[in-house]
Order: C-alpha cells, then sequence, then structure tokens
C-alpha cells in the first residue's frame, strides 16, 4: 500500500497522504511522506502542495506509538524537510487536520481549507502538550493570547474560523480544493517560514488575561502548555521548537498522559464490542416518551445530533415546552405517531408497571423495523420485554443526568436482541457523540452498581464519625469535582432511596446498614430540591451549608451502633472509597455484568466524573503497593465483614478476581 504519492505536473508537485480511514499519522507515514520531499528537493518543481485521498488531510497522530521510544523519522524533522525545501509548500486541508496533521500544515508556507474543514490542537486533553511546532507556530501567525486559547482549549476551529483568525489564507469550495491549492502555491513566489515569523505584540495584561480564562480545575499540563506559548514567544525560534519538544517527551510519558492514553483505548474497546458483523440499519427519526428532566434531555440530545425527534408526554403542556424549546423537535398527538418513529426511547416513570405498558401499547403500533430501547436505570429489561411480540428490536439504552451533556450511555442487549439492533444503537450512540459501553441485564447495570457500593461505603464512613463535609472534602482533593453528599443533594436523595425500598425485602440482614439516608428521606430532606438534604440550601442557594438537622440524624444513628464513633482521617476515606469501587466492580467482571476492566473505568470517567487523569477507579488502585492496596481491602473488610468477608487479614494476596481486574486495568 502506498501512504504518501507524489506527482509533478506543470512544475508542482502534488504530495497526496493516503492512510485510510483517517489519514493517522505514524511511523510509516513520517517515512514515506519525508522520502516525497526529498525527492521533490532534486525536481524542477517550484511549488508543492500537500493534500489528502481521503477524507481527512490528517486526522492525528496514532497515540499508541508515544507509549514507546519515537521513531526517527519523527515529526519535527519532516516539518523542518517542509521547512528547507526553497520552494513553497501548500496545504490543502479537507476533514480534519488536528494535532500533528495541524502542525505539519503549519509548518507549510500557505493553508487552503474546504467549508467543512477544522483544524485544532487536542493534546492537551489527553495529557501532554504540542510537540511539532504548535505552540511555537500558533504563537507567531496569531499572538500569543490567542495561541493560549487555542492550545488550552483544545478547541476545533472551523474552516470560516481559521480563515477570520489568519491561520487559514484561503477557503474554497471541497470541489476546487486541490486546484485552488495549486494557483495558491504557484502565486505565493517565495518561502513563509513561521518558525522565523515575528511574533505579533501583545501586552502582559492581554496574555495574563488568556491565562486566566483556563478552567481553575485544569491539569498542569494544560498550564504548562500555556506557559510554553508565552515562552516560544520569547525565544528564536529554532530554540523554542528544541524547548517545546522537551516538553512533549516529558509528558506524553507521565502518568496522567499514559492514564488518559488507557482510557481513549478504552473508549474504543469498549465501541468495537458493540459492534458486529451486523450492519446498522439508519436512524432517521426518534421518538421520546416523557419530557421530564430526562425525557426533555434526551430531546435535547437526538435532535442536537439531526434527528427528527418527536415527544410526547401525560402532560401535553410539558411536551409542548420541551418542543419550543429544541429546535428539531415536534409534539406527537399520539402513542400511534410515537411507533412511527425509527428508534422509541422511553423517559417515563421509573416503575415496572409503567413501561410494560407503555411498551405494549407501542408495541402493537409499530413495524416490524421499530428499534424499541428502555431509558431504565435498574428495571429487569427481560421481564420488562415479556409481553412484546417484536421482543427482538427490544434493547436497553441507558442514559445518565444530564443526558444531553453526560457522555456515557449504557447498551445492554438481550439474549434475544437482534445484532442489527446492537449494531444501530452503537452507531446512533456515536452520532450522539457518547461512549458507550456494554452491560449486562443486572440490578444497575455497570455505572450504577458501582457508584452505588461507593455511595453506600461513604455513608459507613459518616457512620463511623467522619462529617460528610470532610468526606467531600478528601475526594474533591483527591479529583472529584463534587463530593458525592453534594453530588447526591444535586441528583435527589429520594431515587436511591427508591431503589433501597425496591431491595429491602432481599437485603442480607447481617450486613451492615447505614439508616442515615433513609431518614434524611423519611424527613423530607430530599436534597437541593427540596432545601435541604445532607446539607441545607437556604433561599433557593445552589452551594450546601452544614446542616444541625443532618448532624443530629447522623448523632443518633452512630448512638444506635455498638462501635463508638472515631475520628476518620481523609487518607482512609479515599482508601475505602475506592476499594469498594473495585469490590463492585470485580463481582460485575466475574459475573459477565461488564465485559472487562476499561470498560468500568471508562464508565466511571465518563458517567460519573471520577478524575480521569487517575484512570478510572481499577487503574489508579491498580498503580498503589501491594502494601497500600492490603490495607485499603482490610479497611473496606472491617466497615461491614459479612459483606467483605472475602478479604483475607493476614496480609496474603487479595482474592484472584480482584487481582485479576486490577492486573486487567494495569496491562491493558
Amino acid at each position: 500500500m502506498t501512504l504518501v504519492s507524489m506527482t509533478i505536473e506543470d512544475h508542482v508537485a502534488v504530495v497526496l497522504l493516503d492512510n485510510p480511514p483517517v489519514n493517522m499519522g505514524n511511523h510509516a507515514m513520517r517515512s514515506a511522506l519525508l522520502s516525497a520531499l526529498d525527492e521533490i528537493s532534486a525536481s524542477d518543481a517550484s511549488a508543492v502542495v500537500i493534500a489528502s485521498a481521503g477524507r481527512h488531510f490528517y486526522a492525528g497522530s496514532d497515540i499508541s506509538e508515544f507509549d514507546r521510544p519515537l521513531e526517527a523519522p519523527q515529526l519535527p524533522q519532516v516539518i523542518a524537510a517542509v521547512e528547507a525545501l526553497p520552494i513553497p509548500v501548500v496545504a490543502a486541508i479537507n476533514g480534519l487536520a488536528l494535532g500533528g496533521g495541524f502542525e505539519l500544515a503549519l509548518g507549510c508556507d500557505g493553508r487552503v481549507m474546504e467549508p467543512d474543514a477544522k483544524v485544532g490542537l487536542p493534546e492537551v486533553t489527553l495529557g501532554f502538550a504540542p510537540g511539532a511546532g504548535g505552540t511555537v507556530r500558533t504563537a507567531r501567525l496569531i499572538g500569543v493570547p490567542d495561541a493560549i486559547r487555542l492550545v488550552t482549549s483544545a478547541r476545533q476551529l472551523t474552516a470560516d474560523q481559521a480563515l477570520a483568525a489568519g491561520i487559514a489564507d484561503r477557503v474554497v469550495p471541497r470541489e476546487r480544493l486541490l486546484s485552488e491549492a495549486i494557483e495558491f502555491a504557484r502565486s505565493l513566489g517565495g518561502k513563509r517560514i513561521l518558525r522565523d515569523a515575528p511574533v505579533p505584540e501583545a501586552s502582559d495584561e492581554e496574555i495574563d488575561a488568556a491565562v486566566a480564562e483556563i478552567h481553575k480545575r485544569a491539569r498542569p499540563n494544560v498550564l504548562r502548555a500555556a506557559e510554553m506559548v508565552r515562552r516560544a514567544a520569547q525565544l528564536p525560534g529554532p530554540e523554542a521548537l528544541v524547548a517545546e519538544r522537551a516538553l512533549f517527551d516529558e509528558l506524553r510519558v507521565a502518568e496522567e498522559a499514559v492514564n488518559l492514553r488507557y482510557l481513549f483505548f478504552g473508549k474504543r474497546t469498549a465501541a468495537k464490542d458493540l459492534s458486529s458483523e451486523a450492519r446498522p440499519v439508519r436512524i432517521s427519526s426518534v421518538g421520546v416518551a416523557g419530557a421530564g428532566t430526562m425525557g426533555a434531555a434526551l430531546v435535547r440530545a437526538f435532535a442536537r445530533a439531526g434527528y427528527a425527534t418527536k415527544v410526547i408526554d401525560a402532560k401535553p403542556e410539558l411536551a409542548r415546552r420541551v418542543a419550543d424549546e429544541t429546535d428539531g423537535a415536534d409534539v406527537a398527538s399520539s402513542f400511534a405517531e410515537i411507533a412511527a418513529c425509527d428508534l422509541v426511547i422511553d423517559a417515563v416513570f421509573e416503575d415496572m408497571d409503567v413501561k410494560r405498558a407503555f411498551f405494549t401499547e407501542i408495541d402493537a403500533a409499530a413495524s416490524d423495523a421499530t428499534i424499541l430501547a428502555s431509558n431504565t436505570s435498574y428495571l429487569d429489561l427481560a421481564e420488562m420485554s415479556s409481553d412484546l411480540s417484536h421482543r427482538n428490536r427490544f434493547i436497553g439504552m441507558h442514559f445518565f443526568n444530564p443526558a444531553d451533556r453526560n457522555p456515557l450511555v449504557e447498551v445492554i442487549p438481550l439474549e434475544f436482541t437482534d445484532p442489527d439492533v446492537i449494531a444501530t444503537i452503537a452507531s446512533v450512540a456515536g452520532r450522539l457523540g457518547k461512549s458507550a459501553i456494554r452491560a449486562g441485564n443486572a440490578d444497575g447495570f455497570v455505572a450504577n452498581r458501582v457508584y452505588a457500593e461507593y455511595r453506600s461505603q461513604v455513608e459507613l464512613l459518616v457512620e463511623d464519625g467522619a462529617a460528610p463535609q470532610d468526606v467531600d472534602a478528601a475526594l474533591t482533593g483527591f479529583g472529584f469535582a463534587m463530593g458525592p453528599f453534594a453530588v447526591a443533594d444535586m441528583s435527589g436523595l429520594d431515587i436511591a432511596w427508591s431503589r433501597r425500598k425496591r431491595q429491602a425485602s432481599s437485603r442480607n440482614p447481617r450486613e451492615r446498614y447505614s439508616h442515615i439516608a433513609d431518614r434524611l428521606c423519611e424527613a423530607g430532606r430530599f436534597g437541593r430540591k427540596s432545601g435541604a438534604g445532607w446539607y441545607q440550601y437556604p433561599d433557593g442557594a445552589t452551594r450546601g451549608e452544614v446542616d444541625p438537622v443532618t448532624e443530629q440524624i447522623i448523632a443518633e444513628a452512630r448512638a444506635e451502633r455498638v462501635a463508638a464513633a472515631r475520628q476518620v482521617g481523609s487518607e482512609e476515606v479515599v482508601a475505602r472509597a475506592l476499594a469498594a469501587m473495585v469490590f463492585a466492580a470485580a463481582d460485575l467482571v466475574e459475573s459477565g455484568v461488564a465485559r472487562r476492566a476499561s470498560d468500568i473505568d471508562v464508565a466511571m470517567t465518563e458517567g460519573f466524573a471520577f478524575p480521569k487523569h487517575h484512570g478510572g477507579p481499577l487503574r489508579h488502585v491498580a498503580s498503589w503497593p501491594a502494601q497500600r492496596q492490603s490495607d485499603a481491602f482490610a479497611a473496606l473488610y472491617d466497615s461491614d465483614p459479612e459483606r467483605y468477608g472475602i478479604f483475607r487479614r493476614d496480609g496474603e494476596e487479595l482474592p484472584p478476581h480482584i487481582r485479576r481486574v486490577l492486573d486487567d486495568s494495569r496491562s491493558a
């Protein structure tokens, strides 16, 4: 296969990159491109155009190479060869030019884009910084403040935005991209090397303002990337490139970047797992039943993704409001109208009878091709679909709040679900921009099961002596955006309470159970929406305050225990909370409800904001020294010997299924 081809017509060399499916930059393509450039240097060409033979100019680098020493030629060497040519080189950009692809384009003397093309530097999202001139050349092209914004935001610029910023020289119709790029290359008449260009003037105040826009929770690599832009502007171009590459090489092998690559490939593996030999069916229209919080978010998500979306609700005024607020959404007047959609998804009340009645009515009106999906969080999908005549078209599609912004979706096929339905739902999830994992049909599926164990454990920590605010502080200190009690108040305590009441009859009476959350709910304290939960929210405040009523309920619960309350430190909070997650995760993988360790790490980082730089709960705990692991699981055992009795107290190995998921997360 020819990754790079070169032809010379009328003294213009046209270099075509052809590494399908996305023109990913790897060692083979870099080598082929460098060879083509060497060939051009010995030719009679008076100009060069670098273009794509596929749908993307150069969508980025093969990040799997970053886990090992990079082979020569590395990208800076290729770009240096572009700049060393004595003739002008123009990039003809179609599709995506991201990361290394954008840096290659910046190394050219000009850039012509088609209207749908996009450029950007996404490196900070993977834990490192641009390393092939991204900070150096953008600082010289658009100025330090805007270069800082571009590099630290990882934002993709459209062709029009790139033109307005001065990054693109021309935006031309797609069908004329190559011919216009050739004409532009001929017109340049000489080199325009950004590496050596002067930096546009900017005051310290303007630069500081750009840095101040960086999110306050940004990881250190983002701040270092911003500083590299500032430093790149102060150094001569060649020295700046050396400094930038040194930072890139340092950050790409650091733990954060390694963990983020693990999650990147974990998402890719999970998506591939949902693909099959079956071909997805085209979905054009989506019907959403329910216009409450979840239903409204689903309507927004599907309409934004370009689906013709209909919504229905028992309260027509709710459906109308959602439709009025959402471009591309309409109100359905009957279930028959909803059933005529290609995909129907429920967001009706989380009750088995309600959901069964809904799907029975939809099933009677639906065609053989209609896909029926339930967004249930906890209910048995097999039972829910037991009366359907189109049972083979039924599947679970569990979204997480807020469904239009939360990136996680669990896809739950049943044993009778057609393969084309699974493939179709996977395709829909991709179009929605979601990270999808496969889950088995079990109570809480995957992510909620792990989070429920985490939530139960932090409640035991409070009963043992930790204040809710201290638990929240320990876990936000670890990296969570919000602590579990603040999250519970925001989500509503009544949701988990309903699940606990459903499970009450099957609960092991010998296992430890904290009644604190139940008593808060019995007192009508459901969180922010009721003005009080674990915290109080006076006058509609969004930030909770310590509440004497909660403290009294906690004190009463502690008094009922045989063990006295004690001081609980932040290290114990983190250790027990994460060990509980691992305990649940290992059980899910062992039982087959989850496919692999990385699926769970993806689910928790995408769906529940587990700090991504740690790689997920399994990945992070697996990085601990053996003694720390042993101590954490011993503390978990102490919290409830009946539930966690599989752990030994004598320092021996962890149970095999626990060890397996930890090892799998480190080796992935």
